[in-house]
């Protein structure tokens, strides 16, 4: 409680207290927004970031990721349209209650819910952060060095709908990371004999080329803009309603909770599991899909939830989990923080900001919410021939702004149209990513552990912990490719 008190004097104060509002307004906005989601805001605000001190930094970045999450229920419910893919569970039964004129209730219930989710993914933050940090510094580079291919593997194999294409996008992800100069020996790699690679490629610009400007480069190829359906009913769920749901969103909440915490799940998968298991608890599952209430209030907790849940495996270990969190992790580096297992004794009064900061961020997007839900619905009216344009220039500014390198810009709009390539074929990007982010802590420490151990492999079967990780990691290699195998040859029969 001393920490948490420690905290909210830093959260509360009034620049820190701007900073959460900036980051909540901006998420509802880029959540309720059809083609952009956390990550792409993120993306947007991460140079802006780069100016201000670890703490504002950091409660910016994380208002801006909880809020998003509630942000992209407003146009499931609206308009049918998920403004980001962990609200698609939501449109089931959101869009249904809107258009038989009870749009204002379905939104009040999709606060309320994303609030408490809020809140206990915060909790859960507090109390597995400690725990899963003091066992991560058992970890030596063998140890590290399975982690970090976990990590990758389960990215790859979570994202997309081929486990293959994942496993190119990381090792896409990986060949880029090898630009540069090699780390112990300091010859130059894949340099094609340009000097300026020399120095490797930033992971900013990069992390901004693939979730914002690619993004926007395949919004501006659909031509597909948002078209408002009918007007947002008066209603609003009465405090019986709100009582009466609580079950579900508790429900919601652990099952967000739980899978957050799982690097590679995500809060989309959180949320239609949580819907798929209210409507399998309700004593009226002929009613989910037809616009009924639990079937808001469940799967918006779970990927409220599930931001904090996520939280856990970045800071305690350093394996970003989604994409979003891949971009925190890339905010963090900038303002010389290293999230792992000694994060929480060298970074304690960082630690405790955000933990009071976490909570005041879901206050602030309980406000935000209630007053600005009829701006956000008049704002999803604009064609994204206007607004990704918009996206497109700001990211090249942000980027140029970080180092005052025009060659920053340049990367970013490089890996801008690669992602948009990989869109447009299917191939997913948090992979790739992955890859980036997790391919200086692989190489580092198969290295070490080789130095370690005089060159022997064995080493990395000796540790149990490397050993149990390897194996993990080849499971979820393996299983995904196996699962379509015999989907396809039961369907092959029948």
């Amino acid at each position: 409680m001393a920490i948490l008190f420690e905290g909210f004097a830093a959260a509360l104060q009034p620049a820190n207290l701007g900073f959460i509002l900036a980051g909540t307004a901006l998420g509802v906005f880029v959540g309720a927004m059809p083609g952009l989601n956390s990550t792409v805001g993120l993306a947007l605000v991460l140079p802006i970031t780069f100016s201000l001190t670890p703490v504002p930094a950091l409660l910016m970045m994380v208002s801006l990721y909880m809020a998003a999450q509630y942000g992209g229920s407003i146009t499931a419910i609206t308009i049918g349209v998920p403004g980001s893919s962990p609200a698609l569970a939501t449109t089931f039964d959101g869009y249904p209650m809107c258009r038989r004129g009870e749009a204002g209730r379905a939104l009040g219930i999709s606060l309320f819910a994303s609030v408490i989710g809020g809140v206990i993914g915060a909790i859960l933050l507090m109390i597995a952060l400690d725990p899963l940090s003091r066992m991560g510094l058992a970890f030596g580079p063998t140890e590290s060095f399975a982690l970090g291919v976990f990590g990758l593997s389960i990215v790859a194999n979570l994202v997309g709908e081929s486990p293959v294409k994942g496993i190119v996008s990381a090792v896409l992800g990986l060949v880029f990371f090898l630009v540069g100069l090699d780390v112990l020996t300091g010859s130059p790699r894949l340099t094609l004999g340009v000097p300026v690679l020399m120095d490797g490629l930033e992971l900013v610009p990069m992390l901004i080329g693939f979730f914002a400007i690619a993004e926007a480069f395949k919004a501006i190829v659909s031509r597909t803009g948002p078209n408002l359906v009918g007007k947002i009913g008066a209603t609003r769920p009465g405090a019986r309603e709100l009582v009466r749901l609580w079950p579900s969103i508790a429900r919601g909440s652990a099952i967000g909770g739980a899978i957050g915490a799982i690097p590679g799940a995500g809060a989309t998968i959180a949320s239609l599991v949580a819907w798929n298991e209210e409507k399998r608890a309700s004593r009226r599952p002929e009613t989910f899909g037809r616009g009924a209430p639990e079937g808001i209030a469940a799967p918006e907790a779970a990927n409220n939830a599930c931001v904090g849940a996520a939280m856990i495996p970045l800071l305690a270990l350093g394996i970003p989990g989604s994409a979003s969190t891949a971009v925190l992790l890339g905010g963090l580096r900038v303002q010389g923080i290293s999230p792992g297992p000694l994060f929480l004794d060298e970074h304690a009064s960082l630690v405790s900001s955000l933990y009071a900061g976490f909570l005041v961020a879901v206050l602030c997007m309980l406000a935000v919410g209630i007053l600005g839900i009829p701006l956000w619905t008049r704002v999803v009216r604009l064609p994204s021939s206007v607004l990704m344009p918009i996206v497109v220039g700001i990211s090249l500014v942000g980027t140029f702004a970080l180092r005052g390198n025009p060659f920053d810009a340049w990367v970013a709009l490089f890996f801008g149209v690669i992602g948009f390539v990989m869109l447009r074929r299917g191939y997913p990007l948090v992979p790739a990513v992955l890859g980036l982010i997790l391919g200086p802590m692989i190489e580092t420490n198969y290295r070490r552990a080789l130095t370690l151990s005089s060159g022997s492999h064995a080493t990395f079967l000796e540790s149990p912990i490397s050993l149990l990780l390897l194996v993990l990691a080849a499971a979820s290699f393996a299983v995904p490719v196996l699962r379509r195998r015999i989907i396809q040859w039961r369907s092959a029969r029948t």
